[in-house]
């Protein structure tokens, strides 16, 4: 695959950043490219074929990749000349990687701090299922632990000290934004 590798480089993986350590030595050069493309937080094959208005089938063959192929943010692919470039600019979240990184047992330990006893087997089971327990998860709706729809809430979590997604990266914040979110609906209908 021809791709760039930045020093350092976080993977893209369903939508969750995991950040990698620095990029292997020797990384091939993007060379001989129509044009090229930088990776960017949330982008798959797919994405990025769609971004650009080409088949995926054409864009994994000009990398020689196939769908197994990891991306890397910040990896420079080939595109085929017929890929428009100017792609529309698409709504959602754009947020930066949290500076604090939480492990699945911290996330864990946080959920049973916050949560209630009663409660807090549900909500871990919950931001399992939503974000396999990893605090800096987000797409383009929902942010964090529990997956909170930014958009949705925004104006009730503000009164809650919450004014922007990018807090919502942090475990604390999201799983308080979660508990109230519980509470408010007094049931877990935001997670159905």
């Amino acid at each position: 695959m021809s791709l760039l590798r930045k020093p350092l480089a976080a993977l893209v993986v369903a939508g969750a950043l995991i950040f990698s350590g620095p990029a292997p030595a020797g990384a091939k050069v993007a060379t001989g490219c129509a044009k090229t493309y930088s990776v960017v937080p949330n982008d798959s094959w797919n994405r990025i074929a769609s971004k650009v208005h080409v088949a995926m089938s054409l864009l994994l063959k000009v990398n020689k990749a196939n769908t197994k192929s990891l991306l890397l943010i910040g990896d420079v692919i080939c595109l085929p000349k017929s890929a428009t470039t100017k792609a529309p600019v698409t709504p959602g979240l754009h947020l930066k990687a949290p500076a604090k990184r939480y492990t699945v047992k911290q996330s864990t330990a946080i959920i049973r701090e916050i949560f209630p006893d009663h409660l807090e087997d549900r909500a871990i089971a919950i931001s399992k299922r939503e974000t396999h327990l990893n605090a800096a998860s987000w797409n383009s709706c929902c942010v964090g632990l529990f997956q909170i729809n930014w958009d949705s809430h925004k104006s009730w979590l503000a009164a809650i000290g919450i004014t922007s997604a990018q807090q919502l990266l942090d475990a604390r914040v999201n799983v308080t934004a979660a508990l109230a979110l519980y509470k408010r609906s007094h049931s877990w209908s935001a997670w159905k």
